[in-house]
């Protein structure tokens, strides 16, 4: 049976869930959607991305957390590149010279891509340390280019199959076995032979807890020498348009691909049956069936919460228990005034307050406006500043301080101590900021879900690193994993090859082709040295590049007005948000979940939505929302209809009224597997919507191409039939239920149905041709709710 919610219209089961829209889960959705598996994501959060993700504010785009990124280059560890060219997904980023300043003990250096130009500055600030620092990186770098460089693989090593493990081996036993031996060692261990200088000690300790807050002695030398050398090969990133951009066109791919993706829903649990996975139950108590299921989720909230705890062991609980989170983070979104910023200002500015430890005096400023110029204001500067936050003390979102007076004002207290540290570089800083939002280690568990607003998973640390972490296939049946608490750890590299692993053993089980590491006949990745601040159209004037840049108006904001507003209901910022990356059949889909009468409706709506459009509170005019509304439904054509329909059912609905309403209903039940007849007074359906066309107010061929697409061939029209309440008990007898869109006395309950006759359905409101107050859209609200109902009747007995 097919599903129908309040939002959107699903299977009851597919062959694949993934849980979480992380970097992880979207790329493992991605890469199963591309092989053509039926794969559905579920996101508590109403946007996807997880840490990748970015928010707006009156026109400035804030990076949520991740902006530092790898991966993009035609060199070194570029995963990213080869997803987006294995999706076809074009993307364009901002390469960056340099990875950032430090700013340390009153001395300043540069992080050059260039590994002889970073060595130099190296050797400045550590004149007599020069022969240390040659010897070390002559080494690391010759390991790298003996062992690792042009080796790596899109799967984790744990995730291969057993014979792809001893092909790896006996092609190169000796590569093998060096690199095991740096399994077992960390990064003290393998760098502290070529560091006589206590101050390169702390140096480098300092520069591993800036890559993956852990110390020298905590990371994994197989880790360090892949932040020391492959990162200076591959260089640095920024995707064009903010974070937000990257992870919209993974959700792309997947709805292109014909992959599905639910928002704003919370999965309780993980179900299961006979000790094998069976779906997932919703936090509503919707129940969605898969024989797979993919989590990306932390270790802590998979085996605390999603697995029912009587198939966990005391063992395995206190195993998750035992692993160190990595720390958790204060950050500071900000708009300041250029003019306060010395003009060699970098993209990425790092402040340390102490060598020897992370504390929160380590600060972090991504400034992506240095050389991405559409995030805000052309005179100011969009900021995310991170700062660690151990040993503070925060509410969880969930507990009873969470937002309180007292908690407002710790939150402001830390955020003034933090600029005063980044005052100390900058001491105009206060002066220049125009906005300013505050997130704390309780804001980062409340939308990504993030164990106690931890930046990562567990510490990717000696003792719980790659193979002792959790791997792509769990120890239940059918449950699988990816995301920062699975083999490859933190960072958006490692995330995103945690999804190429997840992706490869699901795949493995399916009997498909699994991705591998290949050369490919076109570049889906453009590089450009900056983003210049687009000029926004009047009109879309039939042109897909204006819809895009009109697109950008909106602010995607989490309380959406505009859509308490429509009486449809439409997720208005989630089609604008795919429009905006050229996802115009996904927007459409979404559109039609809710109204499958969008064109139509993008004509003689009365956009009661823009009237309450946030963007008046600092523009003079709304989002187009109507006009983008009905150019991508329009543009979109036939293929902007979602093809899911479930089989038939046996059941036989009458639909007495063929107007907006009726139509509408008979839509959504046809979908939903039933047999539907539609009966109209008139010869011809429409309705009132023919009345609109004689009105000049609808185009004909408008509501001829509207009305072929939703009349589904389960649908049968009767015209020249007349209803009165006298045949009702006849119809009734016909009929496994009817519902009547037409004026009459009877009333509908809180169901929906009459009182009294359970399987009779009548429409909230009444519906005349000339009734002044008509609008379109209330009809095919009342419609959808019916069909809502009467499914539910039936599923329910």
């Amino acid at each position: 049976m097919t599903i129908i919610t309040s939002e959107r219209l699903l299977k009851s089961e597919y062959e694949v869930i993934v849980i979480g829209a992380g970097l992880g889960g979207l790329t493992a959705t991605s890469l199963l959607a591309k092989r053509g598996v039926d794969v559905l994501l579920v996101e508590q959060h109403y946007l996807p991305g997880g840490a990748c993700t970015s928010f707006v504010r009156d026109d400035r785009i804030f990076d949520a957390g991740a902006a530092l990124i790898f991966g993009f280059g035609q060199t070194g560890y570029n995963i990213h590149h080869d997803l987006m060219n294995y999706l076809e997904e074009q993307v364009t980023v901002i390469p960056r010279d340099k990875f950032w300043r430090l700013d340390f003990a009153g001395e300043s250096m540069i992080f050059w891509k260039d590994l002889e130009m970073f060595l130099k500055e190296l050797e400045r600030l550590f004149e007599s340390e020069k022969d240390e620092i040659r010897a070390l990186y002559g080494f690391l770098i010759k390991f790298y280019q003996d062992y690792i460089e042009g080796k790596d693989m899109l799967t984790p090593p744990s995730e291969l199959s057993n014979s792809a493990k001893l092909k790896m081996f006996f092609s190169s036993p000796f590569r093998t076995l060096k690199l095991l031996k740096l399994l077992s060692m960390s990064a003290y261990d393998l760098m502290i032979p070529y560091l006589k200088s206590q101050n390169l000690v702390e140096f480098f300790d300092k520069l591993c807890g800036s890559y993956a807050y852990t110390s020298m002695k905590e990371t994994p030398a197989m880790m360090a020498l892949t932040m020391f050398t492959d990162n200076h090969n591959g260089g640095t990133y920024y995707v064009a348009g903010s974070a937000q951009t990257y992870t919209s066109r993974l959700e792309k791919a997947i709805e292109r691909n014909g992959g599905t993706v639910l928002y704003e829903s919370l999965v309780d649990k993980i179900e299961f049956e006979d000790g094998k996975a069976s779906g997932v139950k919703l936090s509503d108590g919707t129940v969605i069936r898969a024989k797979r299921v993919v989590s990306d989720a932390t270790v802590w909230n998979l085996y605390h919460k999603l697995i029912p705890q009587d198939l966990v062991t005391e063992a395995q609980k206190n195993c998750a228990d035992s692993m160190m989170p990595t720390y958790p983070a204060m950050v500071l979104y900000a708009a300041v005034d250029r003019k306060v910023f010395p003009e060699d200002i970098n993209a990425v500015e790092y402040y340390v307050r102490d060598l020897s430890q992370i504390e929160m005096g380590d600060i972090t400023l991504y400034i992506p406006s240095v050389d991405d110029f559409s995030l805000g204001p052309p005179d100011e500067h969009i900021i995310t500043m991170f700062s660690p936050s151990p040993n503070q003390n925060w509410p969880r979102p969930f507990e009873a301080g969470y937002q309180t007076p007292s908690y407002e004002e710790e939150k402001k207290k830390r955020a003034e101590l933090i600029l005063d540290e980044v005052e100390k570089r900058i001491p105009d800083f206060r002066s220049g900021i125009r906005q300013l939002h505050i997130a704390t280690p309780s804001t980062i568990e409340r939308y990504t879900l993030k164990n106690w607003g931890c930046v990562g998973g567990p510490k990717q640390m000696i003792g719980q690193d790659l193979t002792r972490r959790l791997p792509a296939r769990t120890p239940w049946s059918g449950v699988f994993a990816c995301g920062d608490s699975t083999t490859m750890g933190m960072g958006m590299p490692a995330a995103t090859a945690s999804g190429f692993g997840a992706a490869n053993v699901v795949l493995r089980d399916l009997g498909k082709k699994e991705f591998n590491k290949r050369t490919f006949d076109h570049e889906f990745v453009t590089y450009i040295e900056s983003n210049p601040k687009p000029i926004i159209p009047s009109e879309i004037d039939n042109n897909p590049e204006n819809a895009k840049l009109i697109a950008r108006e909106c602010q995607h904001c989490e309380d959406q007005v505009c859509r308490r507003t429509c009486p449809a209901g439409i997720d208005i910022g989630g089609f604008i948000r795919r429009i905006e990356v050229g996802n115009f059949t996904g927007a459409a889909k979404l559109v039609r979940e809710k109204n499958p009468l969008a064109e139509i409706c993008g004509y003689v709506c009365d956009k009661e939505c823009e009237r309450v459009c946030n963007r008046l509170k600092f523009d003079s005019k709304p989002v187009q929302i109507r006009e983008l509304h009905r150019w991508v439904s329009e543009y979109a054509g036939h293929e902007g209809y979602s093809p899911a329909t479930a089989p038939p059912n046996g059941k036989h609905i009458c639909v007495i009224g063929a107007g907006p309403a009726g139509i509408t209903c008979a839509h959504y039940l046809a979908r939903l597997g039933y047999d539907v007849e539609l009966k109209d007074s008139d010869v011809k359906y429409g309705g009132y919507l023919k009345e609109l066309v004689e009105q000049g107010k609808l185009p004909l061929e408008v509501l001829e191409r509207e009305l072929a697409s939703v009349l589904l061939p389960q649908i049968a029209f009767e015209g020249d039939w007349v209803f009165s309440e006298d045949i009702l008990p006849e119809i009734m007898g016909k009929y496994d239920a009817v519902y009547l869109t037409v004026e009459s006395s009877l009333k509908a309950s809180e169901g929906g149905n009459v009182e009294g006759m359970l399987n009779v359905f009548v429409s909230g409101g009444s519906y005349t041709n000339d009734k002044p107050s008509f609008e379109v859209v209330d009809a095919v609200s009342d419609g959808r709710k019916a069909a809502i109902a009467i499914h539910h009747h039936f599923k329910d007995k």
